[in-house]
């Protein structure tokens, strides 16, 4: 949803995060838990993208700002 917010491809969330194209396929799936240091590199990337991460009062909760290109 962020990544397409933005006009990314999963090609292109990818190259931005340093990771395959593979792993973003299965985050977006939620196939199995990611490593933190995956889910760092594809959060930097996004923000670096354009998006905002905004916590929610309750704990877990995450909501994405993006402005449509």
């Amino acid at each position: 949803m962020a990544r397409s917010g933005l006009g990314l491809s999963v090609r292109d969330l990818a190259e931005l995060a340093g990771v395959n194209k593979a792993t973003i396929v299965r985050l977006e799936a939620g196939l199995h838990p990611a490593r933190s240091a995956t889910i760092d590199a594809v959060r930097s990337a996004l923000e670096q993208a354009g998006a905002t991460f905004l916590t929610g009062e309750d704990q877990g909760t995450i909501a994405v700002s993006v402005e449509l290109r």
